[in-house]
């Protein structure tokens, strides 16, 4: 429930002033009755309001939720091979959404839901350079040399594709840490930190991404999520100018 002047500013009509004036001037109406009470409540699930006649609408809420992605899942709606996809572990209610950003099959870690096709598109375009940073296990340590590779750039074009062109991609960052590495980059490439350690001669073991745009998956068990706090969403859209 909300006061009737915020609803008709929040719905882009008239500031709240403004909206006290129209509602003494009785322009607006609510379920097709006029009012004149400026205090009158408005349910905004429930209740129709109208402005001389002009239906106000509030903007939609944008949701986004956070998955936190098991290992052995796809990133698809439906998949012809019949493997578990993440969307098997989402409620009705979150089936529409899209996911922001791919994991293969075998990586694990942060995924996020949205259904703002906006902010989807924002999050995952290069030019927002939105950092994701990723855990790294290898089948031996990686080295200082190896890691600097990864921030001056690879070439992670397929090796056995003779037409292949040069594909350079890098780290913006890179961590050494007690038995794994944690890689942050601002692009979506497929597979890419795969292709990036396969060029420089790593085989990985597990690969988690642990955050997204900032965005923490922290202590969240594995095939368990929960909508963006509010501070999070805002944290979203500052982060690419919405």
């Amino acid at each position: 429930m909300m006061r009737i002047n915020k609803y008709i500013s929040l719905s882009g009509i008239a500031s709240r002033r403004a909206a006290d004036e129209l509602v003494r001037n009785g322009q607006v109406q609510v379920n097709g009755e006029t009012i004149s009470d400026l205090g009158h409540q408005v349910d905004e699930e429930k209740d129709c309001v109208t402005v001389n006649g002009k239906v106000a609408k509030l903007p939609k809420k944008t949701k986004v939720i956070l998955f936190h992605k098991p290992a052995g899942c796809v990133c698809t709606k439906d998949d012809p091979q019949g493997r578990r996809t993440v969307y098997d572990y989402l409620p009705p209610g979150y089936q529409g959404f899209k996911y922001v950003g791919r994991l293969d099959l075998q990586s694990r870690g942060l995924l996020l839901f949205t259904d703002d096709g906006e902010l989807l598109h924002r999050l995952t375009h290069p030019s927002y350079e939105i950092p994701r940073s990723y855990y790294v296990w290898t089948t031996r340590p990686l080295s200082e040399t190896a890691a600097q590779k990864l921030v001056n750039g690879v070439d992670i074009r397929d090796p056995e594709d003779p037409d292949a062109q040069e594909e350079i991609a890098f780290a913006t960052d890179v961590y050494l840490e007690n038995g794994f590495a944690e890689l942050v980059l601002i692009e979506g490439k497929n597979r890419e930190i795969r292709r990036m350690m396969r060029a420089i001669g790593y085989e990985i073991r597990d690969l988690k991404r642990v955050s997204y745009c900032k965005i923490q998956l922290g202590d969240l068990p594995a095939g368990d999520f929960r909508e963006l706090t509010a501070d999070e969403m805002n944290k979203l859209r500052q982060a690419v100018h919405l």
